[in-house]
């Protein structure tokens, strides 16, 4: 393989060099340039080339390995694995023990606090990262008058442990709201209600998932899911995703190389890439799930947030087979009502339910009765609904003041993006040599918070051409603050004169 390939990668002080040049090596295989079968520069040699201690080439090299993106032959030197496309699933893409190494990637406090759900966040910082609405936008005045209601009503009874399936009365709400809403037609006695999305996922792999087991992801995805499988002991294969959806092929190839009792995925304005299955994909999956006798984990996150006048493919719920039900459908009102109530629900196909009510009942026994019965008194009244369409409309207003700020100021530095028509989300490629791990630094020094690509990483490929930004807690104001200063950074990064910024800030 020609050394020039490794020219242009330039090290920045921020990241370790054995990361760095593992990370050029990734994106040339990405990009063509080295292809499957090449032999790897020899290790002396690239090290000389690079200016660095044979070591750091080794550890580079140990750490595309333990990735499977390359393969190591005794005696004859370093070669890019075979397997690498979507097609073949990056076959052994992502194990326990690449999990186990995420957090070298974050050494820094701040992405540790991101990592986790909990971001520290400078004086005056424009936040892009969090998933999360601002608390202003939350209804706690008509919140406070269902629990009042309830409590008048009900009294202690209220505080008292509910079954683990959740308070029946709610169930019933929700099943109707669900054929009202979503054409998803099930029984109340198919319904049980969770502590969250997080908590319903975790549910599901502890009835589902031993130690050893497989299951499936879309790469990039949410990394609470993959915490959950390492959790298990189970081995996790990320297949990839694009604007239509999962790789249908890469699907086939691991459902058929692994036997895996999973595969979880959010077919709606996906985190972090905002991509939604087409409605052939969707079928694609539900046959091949019926096929390989596999559970699909359909995480429904951000549907009810749809910004398109055409209307969005019916959820995977929506066309499971009656006779043979495959999709464990996990739904939130978390994010769009308040984040502390901890609410949701999963639907469960009947040869599941026992089993995984189980695992609920082993985990917390019941979630809140009080909150169940306030949420179901709050259901009633119609209060949702008028919230739903309430927060619709702020999040328009954010997603179009995004998709302007993002074509006015960073498209013309060679960023890029698909607009997703809905979600909350947008996922941003870099221009070439431009690190996210490095542009996230320098971002934050200017009081803008981005999340780097590579905490979604689900197989070999690092994303580390790659940012998420999110429009949860930012007002059209700071959108285009936070962005103005995004393209700010990338100057920076890339020794461009300063541009006049923008009056905002």
């Amino acid at each position: 393989m020609e050394t020039n390939n490794f020219v242009s990668l330039q090290f920045n002080s921020s990241h370790p060099r054995y990361m760095q040049i593992a990370a050029h090596i990734e994106q040339l295989v990405q990009k063509g340039k080295i292809k499957p079968g090449d032999r790897l520069p020899p290790i002396r040699s690239l090290a000389q080339l690079l200016g660095v201690n044979a070591i750091t080439v080794v550890k580079a090299y140990e750490r595309l390995e333990r990735g499977s993106l390359v393969t190591k032959i005794r005696g004859s030197g370093v070669y890019v694995s075979p397997v690498i496309s979507s097609q073949d699933v990056l076959e052994e893409t992502y194990n326990q023990t690449t999990y186990g190494n995420r957090d070298e990637l974050f050494q820094d406090e701040e992405i540790q606090l991101m990592h986790g759900g909990h971001i520290m966040l400078p004086p005056d910082a424009v936040n892009l990262a969090t998933s999360t609405p601002s608390s202003d936008l939350f209804p706690v005045s008509t919140f406070r008058g269902a629990v009042n209601e309830v409590l008048d009503r009900d009294g202690g009874d209220a505080l008292g442990y509910d079954e683990s399936s959740g308070y029946y009365p709610l169930r019933e709400t929700v099943s109707s709201l669900l054929e009202r809403q979503y054409g998803i037609h099930t029984s109340p006695r198919h319904l049980q209600m969770i502590s969250g999305a997080q908590q319903g996922i975790d549910i599901a792999a502890k009835a589902l998932l031993r130690p050893g087991d497989y299951a499936v992801v879309e790469d990039p995805t949410y990394p609470g899911a993959l915490a959950v499988c390492a959790s298990r002991g189970a081995q996790v294969i990320g297949v990839p995703i694009g604007p239509g959806g999962i790789d249908l092929e890469g699907l086939e190839s691991a459902f058929r190389r692994y036997h895996p009792k999973l595969f979880y995925c959010m077919p709606k304005y996906q985190n972090p890439s905002s991509y939604s299955y087409s409605r052939a994909c969707i079928e694609g999956v539900l046959s091949l799930a019926r096929q390989y006798r596999v559970c699909v984990l359909e995480d429904d996150y951000l549907s009810d947030l749809t910004y398109s006048k055409d209307p969005p493919a019916p959820s995977m719920k929506a066309l499971d087979h009656p006779e043979d039900e495959r999709v464990i459908y996990i739904k939130s009102f978390s994010k769009l009502l308040m984040p502390g109530l901890r609410i949701g629900f999963s639907i469960l196909p009947p040869h599941m339910y026992q089993g995984i009510l189980r695992a609920k009942h082993l985990t917390d026994i019941s979630s809140s009765g009080l909150l169940q019965r306030a949420f179901d008194a709050y259901l009633r009244s119609g209060a949702w609904e008028d919230h739903l369409q309430h927060m619709k409309k702020i999040f328009h207003r954010r997603y179009d003041a995004c998709c302007k700020a993002l074509q006015d100021m960073l498209v013309q530095h060679g960023c890029s993006f698909t607009e997703p028509h809905g979600g909350l989300h947008f996922w941003i490629s870099l221009p070439p040599s431009v690190s996210a791990y490095r542009l996230y630094r320098e971002a934050a020094s200017s009081g803008v918070i981005c999340t780097p690509g590579n905490i979604f990483k689900a197989g070999a490929y690092l994303y580390d051409d790659r940012i998420r930004i999110s429009i949860a807690s930012a007002d059209e104001h700071d959108i285009s603050t936070g962005i103005s200063r995004l393209a700010q950074s990338l100057r920076n990064i890339r020794g461009e004169p300063t541009a006049l910024m923008s009056p905002l800030i």
